[in-house]
């Protein structure tokens, strides 16, 4: 294996998200981010401070297998380590939104879009699985996804962690170094929200492109021959533009799930629609998403779509609707022309019910305000939630032996009550993208247990602090009346010196993202594990690897002195 050119500057790194899209709990929709200068202080999380060992510049899979491992040891509490950043000035070319349909198919087709073979692939898939496995996780699966060891039974949900699009992500990036030994190689944002895999892809001579203060990313130190690799979220139009202008290599690690919703926004724009997001207006996917739009608009719940759908139907204030959404909507947006033709899209990690009942919502609004008969001339449907979003968020309610249930909404039910008997489109079954499959070839198959848990006691989440995805899972044991506990490593559980004790730290739904990855605003639950026989309910967020959750379930059996 041939060494990654050692690194010339180390700068104390923040998390390379923008505050705003850190911030997506809590913040108010209209809230702008505000950033010190200088940047964010380097987290003080403690699940993301592991560094590789000397011989991990290796860029054979030995030197990644080496990375991956040092990176799941989170017992030794060091501070964290910095990345390698640059921070400057550059500008950013706008895009005609008209061509970006155009724009994409160019660059995908030119040289600087570097497309990775089958074969290669396959065997960097391989490999990642060797390296990010879990044998404790592989052994519940093949247990009908439960295990009990002495008195705690594990019940692993039926679908969990790193979900099809994120190890292809992971897998290209590691690639890349391979691939590209000698040359610059950059990631634009955090490659996944998981920061060990983040820090390893560091550790191994890749820079992160920088956020500026006002939220954009700053491409100055990117140089022509560079690599720069796109993450899972993707990137916006007008970052792509910089970079073929850059004359750089392209990696491109979006998600296909991601790269489907791009194709429905361009559907929606080619018949004059404006695409309704439902998604955070800052998260990096949505940041992308809406640069493929002609207009948009950016709604974060079931609350702001009622407000927009009451404005549509002539209930509201322009001024209001305007400062509400200031930060959420195209420029020169007219919410009094904009609205009359939409089609509704969303951030694949978005709960699901919630857009699907959105776009019911805005097809029933635009019924009663166009008729029936001219519905399909000012409204448009499609089906963007990821699946494996959708299937880890079912395997949630299945574990808790419930089902789901819908959010509600007093308008949609007003409307519907006024058109009883009317089809939707927004309800007719579409053709759903399917990734659990790929998922059970890369972590080992397994019969499901006939006979679900009679019992959940509490509830283990494990996830980056900044996961969009990962809250939703706690939001679902919490809707359930389960302790559930948001961790980002197994070292949360037990004291700081690293003795497996009878307690827990974790991020409660209410810390906002950007406190959490400070080591700020956690709770410490002593106890957690009540007496006797106990179930813990098992699951993880789609950017985290299984040896992450093996490492935390081999720690809380290490509280009753027990081991697999």
């Amino acid at each position: 294996a041939q060494a990654v050119p050692a690194l010339v500057l180390h700068v104390p790194a923040p998390r390379l998200e923008k505050m705003a899209s850190l911030a997506f709990i809590s913040g108010p929709l209209g809230s702008a981010p505000v950033v010190p200068a200088g940047g964010w202080p380097a987290p003080r999380s403690k699940c993301s401070q592991a560094q590789a060992p000397a011989d991990s510049s290796s860029t054979g899979w030995a030197g990644v297998a080496a990375a991956f491992v040092a990176a799941s040891q989170l017992h030794s509490r060091r501070s964290r380590g910095s990345r390698q950043v640059v921070h400057a000035e550059s500008s950013m070319p706008v895009v005609d939104r008209a061509t970006t349909k155009q724009f994409r198919r160019e660059l995908l087709k030119s040289d600087q879009y570097f497309k990775f073979g089958r074969t290669q692939m396959e065997t960097a898939m391989g490999q990642l699985k060797e390296v990010s496995g879990s044998e404790l996780l592989t052994k519940i699966r093949q247990n009908g996804f439960r295990l009990t060891v002495g008195d705690v039974t594990f019940v692993l949900a039926e679908s969990y962690g790193f979900c099809w699009g994120v190890e292809r992500a992971v897998a290209m990036a590691y690639e890349a170094r391979n691939f590209f030994p000698d040359k610059s190689i950059w990631v634009t944002n955090e490659i996944i929200h998981n920061p060990s895999v983040n820090d390893n892809l560091s550790e191994k001579g890749m820079k992160f492109v920088q956020t500026k203060s006002d939220g954009s990313k700053d491409y100055s130190g990117v140089q022509s021959g560079d690599v720069v690799i796109l993450p899972a979220f993707g990137a916006s139009v007008d970052e792509m533009a910089l970079l073929k202008e850059r004359k750089v290599q392209i990696v491109d690690t979006t998600c296909p799930w991601v790269s489907k919703v791009w194709g429905t926004v361009e559907k929606s724009k080619d018949k004059g629609h404006t695409a309704i997001i439902h998604g955070k207006y800052d998260h990096e996917e949505t940041v992308a998403t809406k640069s493929f739009a002609q207009k948009y608009l950016v709604l974060k719940n079931m609350t702001e779509a009622e407000y927009v759908a009451k404005y549509m139907l002539g209930n509201g204030n322009k001024e209001e609707f305007m400062a509400k959404f200031a930060n959420a909507m195209s420029p020169d947006f007219d919410p009094d022309v904009d609205l009359d033709k939409v089609g509704v899209a969303n951030q694949t990690t978005m709960l699901k019910g919630e857009t699907e009942l959105i776009g019911k919502l805005f097809e029933r609004t635009l019924i009663k305000k166009f008729g029936p008969q001219q519905v399909n001339d000012h409204f448009m449907s499609f089906n963007t939630i990821c699946d494996a979003t959708q299937e880890r968020q079912d395997a949630m309610y299945k574990m808790f032996n419930t089902e789901y249930e819908a959010p509600k909404s007093d308008l949609y039910a007003e409307l519907e009550g006024e058109q009883v008997g009317l089809s939707l489109l927004s309800m007719k079954e579409q053709e759903k993208l399917e990734s659990r499959k790929m998922e059970a070839e890369t972590k080992g198959g397994g019969d499901v247990s006939a006979e679900p848990p009679k019992k959940i006691d509490l509830c283990i989440v494990l996830g980056g602090f900044n996961s969009s995805n990962t809250t939703h899972l706690l939001e679902i044991a919490e809707e359930e009346h389960v302790p559930g506990y948001h961790i980002d490593c197994g070292d949360r559980i037990g004291e700081v010196g690293g003795d497996a004790t009878n307690k827990i730290q974790h991020k409660p739904l209410d810390t906002p993202p950007a406190k959490a990855m400070m080591d700020e605003g956690l709770e410490v639950t002593e106890g957690f594990l009540p007496e006797g026989p106990v179930t813990i309910g098992v699951t993880s967020g789609a950017s985290t690897p299984d040896k992450m959750v093996g490492e935390a379930l081999m720690r809380i059996l290490a509280v009753r002195g027990l081991a697999v």
